[in-house]
C-alpha cells in the first residue's frame, strides 16, 4: 500500500490567518475613508463602551542601520561624464586634433564656470566659452587640440569646472617633437654604432660566463651636415632653442624618392618598406628641396605596399620627395660647427636614439658541433688584423726576474674582420647578425679564410686521412683546442667541416692528420681552394659600427673583431 504524506490545515479565526490577533478589531464597523473623520467608526455595538479617535497613534520607535545600495542609475546620473579620459599622443610632430565630448547626467541644468589646465600649446574650442549652461542630461563637444610648441614633456590635466563644485579632467601626456630636415654630407658616409651591454666573468683557465644586459643595442647615427644661406639661419636658432631636446630625426640610408605623387589629406603613402627601419606605431618624414619643406607623419601599419598612416597628410608631395623612416632622437652633444663661408658651415652632428630599436635577430642555420657557423667572406681589400692573446699572471717583486704565467695554457685568437656590403638586403642581413649575437654574448665559429693547410694527396670518399704540407703541425699544434677544427672549402663551392684527432710526420715534406669523419667524395689536390682554421668565437667589443658611405642600395662596410672562447670544450 502506498503511503501519503499530508498536512493538517487549520481554520482561520475571524477570518483572519494570524492566532496572534484578537478578533476584538471586528467590532467596529466600516467607516468610509474619505470621511472628514477617517478611521473612527460611526457605529457601536450594544453593550460596549464609548468610541474615542486616538489620532496619531505613537510607536515605540528604535534606530534602524542599513546601506544604501547602488543600482544602474547611480552609475550613469548625478555627475558629469567625459569621454575620452586620457589622450596618450606619444610623438607630437604635428597638430593633432581630437574630439572630447563631455555630458551633463544630472537631471537638472548645470553651468560649466571655466576650463582650466590650458598650458602652452593646448587649445579647446568648438564650443562658445564659459560660462556656458548645460541643460538636463545634455552633452556637448569640444575639440582638443595639441601642437608641437610648448613643453619637450607634457604631462597635464584640462579639466571643465561646474558650478556645484563637480569637475571632469582629461589628462594628455605626449612627447613634443620637432623635425631634423638638415641633409648629411655623403662625402664622409654615415656611420651608425650600435651598442649592446654584456657581463663577463672569466676565470683564469679562460672560460667565461656571458650575461646579456640589454635587450636591444642602443643606436646612434652621426655624420656631417652642411647648411647654406636662409637654412644655416635656420640651423643656427633651431640648435640654439631645441638642441636639448627631442627631434625627429630621419634615418638617412634608408632614404627613398616617391615615384608617385601623393594629395594632400590622404592616409596612404605607397613606397617600398622591405628590409627599411619603418615600423608600425613609427614615424616617417616627407621632405621637399629645402629645409623649409617637410612632414612627419605617425605610421598606423607598414604594408608591403606602402605605409598605412595614424593621420592623414597636410600637404601635397609630388613624385621625386624623399621619403625616410624616422626615429626619435637627442642630440649627445652640442654639435660642433665649422665656419666655411660667412653663408656656408658645416655642423659634425652625433644622435642618440631614444626610443626601443628592435630588429629581427639572425644567426647562422649552418651549424657546426652545435654552435652557428659565420662563414661569409670578410673584404681584403684592407689589412685585416689577426693575432693571438694569453691569459699571462706576472709576479713581479722589482730585485729579482719576474715570473710570468699562462694561466689558461693556450693562446686565444684575435680575428678582424671586414665586410663590404651591397644593397638593403645585405645591410639588413649585417645588422640582425649583430642583433644575434647579443653583444659579447653569443659565439660562433668563425674560419680564418686564409690558406692554413695545403693538401698534397688524393683524399678518398672513405679516408679518415689527409696528408698536408709539413708546416709543424705535429710538433706545435696536434690536438690542441683552437687548432682542430678545419674548414675545408673547394672549387666548386663545396664546403666540409671536420676536427682533426690526431697527426704524424711522414717525413720532412709530409704530415698526415687525422679526421674525425670521412669526406663521402673523392678529393683531388686541385680541387682544394683552402683549408682553414675554425675558431669558436665571440665579439671582441659590445659597439659595432656600421659606416655607410650611401643610401640603403648602395654601399656600406662593417668592420669588426672576433674573440676565441671555450665554450665548445666543457
Amino acid at each position: 500500500m502506498v503511503a501519503l504524506n499530508g498536512q493538517m490545515m487549520r481554520t482561520i479565526q475571524g477570518g483572519i490567518d494570524n492566532p496572534n490577533l484578537t478578533t476584538d478589531h471586528w467590532g467596529y464597523g466600516w467607516v468610509n475613508q474619505f470621511d472628514p473623520s477617517p478611521y473612527v467608526s460611526d457605529t457601536q455595538r450594544a453593550g460596549q463602551a464609548t468610541l474615542m479617535a486616538q489620532w496619531p497613534v505613537a510607536a515605540n520607535g528604535r534606530v534602524l542601520t542599513g546601506r544604501h545600495l547602488r543600482a544602474h542609475v547611480d552609475d550613469w546620473y548625478h555627475r558629469i561624464h567625459i569621454s575620452p579620459q586620457q589622450l596618450d599622443l606619444g610623438n607630437v610632430v604635428s597638430t593633432q586634433t581630437t574630439p572630447v565630448g563631455v555630458w551633463n547626467a544630472y537631471l537638472i541644468p548645470q553651468t560649466l564656470n571655466s576650463i582650466t589646465g590650458l598650458d602652452e600649446g593646448i587649445e579647446v574650442g568648438g564650443q562658445p566659452a564659459p560660462p556656458l549652461l548645460f541643460q538636463a542630461l545634455q552633452e556637448r563637444d569640444w575639440q582638443v587640440t595639441v601642437t608641437p610648441d610648448g613643453q619637450p614633456v607634457l604631462d597635464t590635466v584640462v579639466s571643465w569646472e561646474f558650478d556645484n563644485g563637480r569637475s571632469a579632467g582629461l589628462r594628455i601626456t605626449a612627447n613634443r617633437i620637432i623635425a631634423w630636415t638638415f641633409v648629411p654630407d655623403w662625402g664622409d658616409g654615415i656611420r651608425e654604432r650600435l651598442t649592446a651591454l654584456t657581463d663577463i666573468l672569466q676565470s683564469e683557465s679562460a672560460v667565461s660566463q656571458r650575461r646579456r644586459l640589454r635587450l636591444a643595442p642602443r643606436r646612434e647615427f652621426s655624420g656631417p651636415m652642411y647648411a647654406d644661406g636662409r637654412e644655416r639661419q635656420l640651423l643656427d636658432v633651431s640648435l640654439f632653442g631645441w638642441s636639448d631636446r627631442i627631434w625627429s630625426m630621419p634615418v638617412w640610408p634608408d632614404i627613398q624618392l616617391l615615384e608617385v605623387g601623393i594629395a594632400a589629406d590622404v592616409d596612404f603613402i605607397p613606397c617600398s618598406t622591405e628590409h627599411l627601419d619603418f615600423r608600425n606605431g613609427g614615424m616617417a618624414m616627407l621632405r621637399g628641396e629645402d629645409a623649409f619643406t617637410s612632414e612627419t607623419v605617425e605610421i598606423l601599419e607598414v604594408l608591403s605596399t606602402g605605409l598605412q598612416l595614424k593621420r592623414n597628410t597636410q600637404l601635397a608631395w609630388p613624385a621625386g620627395s624623399r621619403l625616410y623612416p624616422a626615429r626619435a632622437a637627442q642630440l649627445m652633444e652640442e654639435p660642433a660647427l665649422s665656419k666655411l663661408t660667412d653663408r656656408l658651415i658645416e655642423a659634425e652632428v652625433r644622435f642618440l636614439i631614444v626610443e626601443p630599436c628592435e630588429w629581427p635577430e639572425w644567426l647562422p642555420g649552418t651549424l657546426y658541433r652545435g654552435f652557428p657557423v659565420w662563414d661569409r667572406r670578410p673584404d681584403d681589400s684592407e689589412f685585416l688584423q689577426h693575432s693571438a692573446e694569453r691569459m699571462r699572471s706576472t709576479v713581479d717583486s722589482g730585485f729579482a726576474q719576474p715570473l710570468i704565467t699562462d694561466t689558461a695554457r693556450r693562446a686565444l685568437q684575435v680575428l678582424g674582420q671586414r665586410h663590404l656590403d651591397l644593397g638593403r638586403a645585405a645591410r639588413a642581413l649585417v645588422r640582425s647578425f649583430i642583433y644575434g649575437m647579443c653583444g659579447t654574448q653569443k659565439v660562433v665559429w668563425v674560419p680564418t679564410h686564409m690558406d692554413d693547410l695545403t693538401v698534397v694527396a688524393t683524399i678518398s670518399s672513405v679516408s679518415t686521412t689527409i696528408d698536408i704540407e709539413n708546416i709543424g703541425y705535429t710538433r706545435f699544434g696536434a690536438g690542441k683546442p683552437g687548432r682542430s677544427d678545419i674548414r675545408i672549402e673547394l672549387w666548386d663551392g663545396s664546403v666540409f667541416m671536420r676536427r682533426l684527432i690526431g697527426s704524424t710526420e711522414i717525413d720532412g715534406l709530409v704530415e698526415r692528420v687525422g679526421l674525425d669523419s670521412a669526406l663521402g667524395i673523392e678529393v683531388q689536390p686541385q680541387q682544394v681552394a683552402r683549408i682553414s682554421w675554425m675558431n669558436l668565437m665571440r665579439f671582441e667589443s659590445d659597439t659595432q659600427e656600421i659606416e655607410h658611405m650611401t643610401d640603403s642600395e648602395g654601399v656600406a662596410a662593417w668592420a669588426t673583431a672576433f674573440r676565441e672562447e671555450r665554450d665548445d670544450e666543457f
